[in-house]
């Protein structure tokens, strides 16, 4: 048994929930996979569902606080189920598998997949580091999904002869193949043509505020589309009824379809997040897969690492609207340009990001031992 240990599971669903649902369903076809995970709201039960073959526990929860839901039930179900797995796979940063990995003995064969340090919530991360580098011993690979984060991160620079880099990725024919137009809401339909797309949560480190300040000073008549939902949403919309620019603001949680919709018919995607708390964005690749080049921020994670500069678009320094309007007017007028990072972002993203590269790495960590570091 492969035991998948994540603090949510779809249709609880972000990017590392994304994740883990790929992994599973892949794996699923050399063993049974089961997925360790807790009710995003305050449940009073563990419940236990098959989604696409894969067998979710779903722990009793008190709700989610700091972004992270809390329970106890969590702690006896990972020790029951780690005696039965062949491998555990830890999913971080999750504070409960963290503190719960103590329960595993040092014989199970353990991954790690390190999506991000603890950014925001300094106290916390304090306390969760010192059972973050326990798990890290324990480990036998530890995933990093880019060379930047292992740079960056204060917990990965430990463990270096560990470390395999695999991307985070998407199975290309989910977004090619089986893609429909149908069944869409009529407000995505009356949208303009050749639109600069936002399309994520609308959270503190997305780098929204920046954005609509670019958008106010852009020259030229481009058309915007903010799509999404979040704690921010009520400022975001203030600030939009206040602009004279065209803004079309869609707020509420998109469904896969939905979001396939907005991007393939999209100029192309801005990305202006503003702190390391945003490691990867998943939502590039999402751009990349339809040939959008992407206006993504010189963090230090990831993320100018998955749609590079000039090469799959461009790149600005956080937090500087200035600098974000100059490169959203340059790509969305300069079509020579955007021909060139649009070709250029989908075949960064077949060669890196397409789920059939990265399932034969894990594959190789799994259940090979020829995989190096």
């Amino acid at each position: 048994m492969i035991l998948q240990v994540n603090k949510m599971y779809y249709p609880d669903i972000g990017g590392v929930e994304t994740i883990v649902k790929q992994y599973s369903e892949y794996l699923k076809q050399f063993d049974e996979v089961v997925v360790l995970c807790i009710h995003r709201n305050f449940s009073v039960r563990t419940t236990v569902e098959k989604i696409n073959g894969i067998t979710v526990y779903r722990c009793a929860s008190f709700g989610t606080y700091m972004s992270m839901p809390v329970s106890l039930a969590f702690f006896w179900h990972l020790f029951r189920l780690s005696k039965k797995a062949n491998i555990i796979h830890f999913h971080e940063p999750f504070p409960l598998g963290s503190i719960g990995s103590l329960l595993i003995p040092n014989s199970k064969r353990i991954f790690v997949t390190w999506h991000s340090d603890i950014i925001r919530q300094k106290i916390l991360k304090k306390f969760i580091e010192f059972f973050q580098k326990r798990l890290c011993q324990k480990a036998e690979k530890i995933i990093a999904t880019s060379e930047r984060m292992i740079k960056f991160s204060s917990i990965l620079k430990k463990f270096k002869e560990k470390i395999v880099i695999i991307p985070l990725s998407l199975n290309k024919e989910d977004y090619i193949n089986s893609f429909t137009e149908s069944n869409l809401n009529s407000d995505l339909s009356n949208l303009p043509t050749n639109y600069v797309l936002f399309l994520g949560r609308l959270s503190y480190y997305k780098g929204l505020d920046v954005l609509l300040d670019a958008i106010s000073i852009v020259n030229e008549n481009i058309p915007f589309v903010i799509a999404g939902d979040g704690e921010l949403a009520g400022s975001v919309n203030e600030k939009i009824k206040k602009s004279n620019k065209e803004i079309y603001f869609i707020n509420r949680k998109m469904s896969e379809e939905e979001k396939k919709y907005l991007i393939k018919h999209s100029k192309f995607l801005v990305f202006p997040s503003t702190l390391p708390s945003e490691a990867f964005g998943l939502v590039q690749l999402e751009a990349m897969v339809y040939g959008k080049p992407v206006i993504n921020t010189n963090l230090p994670t990831g993320v100018p690492w998955v749609s590079l500069h000039n090469v799959s678009g461009l790149t600005v320094e956080p937090s500087d609207a200035f600098q974000l309007a100059r490169a959203i007017e340059k790509l969305y007028f300069d079509e020579e340009l955007y021909k060139r990072l649009s070709k250029g972002a989908l075949d960064r993203f077949n060669k890196y990001f397409d789920s059939k590269v990265t399932n034969e790495l894990l594959y190789s960590i799994y259940f090979t031992s020829n995989c190096s570091s």
